[in-house]
């Protein structure tokens, strides 16, 4: 397993630099095709067939002004891709952010966006577009965030397991950054009385699945009721790791708006790179 296609969000957000090269970087590792998404932030039922609005018109006034701004994130993406020699190409969408990374994502092995920023004024990067990929495009997600980041991300990765589905996916799409890393650590917070990595043979086989991808990792469970998102954030942190692998979980009904609180605590609050899947 490896990573062939990687799709960064290219926008004028004051943390689309950062967002781009750690993409770049990863796609030069991966020997990964990098493609720089912009959206103009207008749902593409208006533009169904590609933006056109004629010149002059009220429509162009509101529009223009848009569509002229994701042709700059483009040209930004570009010159930080060139700057490392990555094959990548550029994709100016007419739809909103969320939509259209969610919609490319699919035909892509990993997304590249940022940490939810309320505090920027741009439009189209408010409206937890990690979340809602996640959920939407069946791809795992790396959430670069507003701080900033080791030039070497990945190299120090945290996996919280817990069993669940969710936490395999991730796992599993975690791998080829595993492979590379000189540090894992699979962790486990555990409820007294829960028997998920309790025994013996259930390490085994997680450190076996592993081992046969060539990833020598750590496994630990701790006994103990503890707030999970805050618990995995602040290992994360004194621990100097600087990539947290989770599962996405949400609520049934509505899930791509609602995080569990894991999840969510982590988005807002973490200040390493998170790669999530479900």
């Amino acid at each position: 397993m490896s990573y062939r296609t990687i799709i960064v969000h290219a926008d004028a957000s004051r943390h689309a630099p950062q967002r781009i090269r750690i993409a770049a970087r990863l796609a030069v590792e991966h020997e990964a095709h990098l493609i720089g998404v912009a959206a103009i932030g207008v749902s593409r039922e208006v533009f169904p067939d590609g933006y056109r609005a004629v010149p002059g018109s009220l429509e162009a006034s509101y529009f223009s002004p848009l569509h002229e701004t994701a042709t700059r994130a483009l040209h930004g993406f570009a010159a930080l891709a060139s700057e490392t020699g990555v094959v990548h190409e550029k994709r100016l969408v007419c739809d909103l952010a969320s939509e259209a990374l969610a919609r490319m994502g699919r035909y892509a092995d990993l997304v590249v966006v940022s940490q939810e920023d309320l505090t920027e004024a741009l439009a189209e990067t408010v409206g937890r577009i990690p979340e809602y990929v996640a959920f939407t495009c069946a791809r795992p997600v790396l959430v670069v965030p507003c701080a900033p980041v080791p030039h070497f991300m990945g190299r120090h990765v945290l996996v919280a397991w817990n069993g669940s589905k969710e936490a395999s996916a991730a796992l599993l799409a975690a791998l080829p950054l595993m492979r590379r890393a000189v540090r894992v650590t699979l962790v486990s917070f555990r409820s007294p009385g829960d028997t998920d990595l309790g025994d013996a043979q259930q390490k085994a086989d997680l450190a076996a699945f592993l081992a046969r991808h060539d990833v020598q990792a750590e496994i630990i469970a701790f006994d103990r009721h503890i707030d999970g998102g805050q618990a995995l954030l602040t290992l994360a942190t004194q621990e100097a790791y600087d990539l947290l692998v989770i599962g996405c979980y949400g609520h049934s009904q509505f899930r791509e708006l609602f995080l569990g609180g894991v999840t969510r605590k982590v988005l807002q609050e973490a200040t390493m790179a998170v790669l999530m899947a479900r």
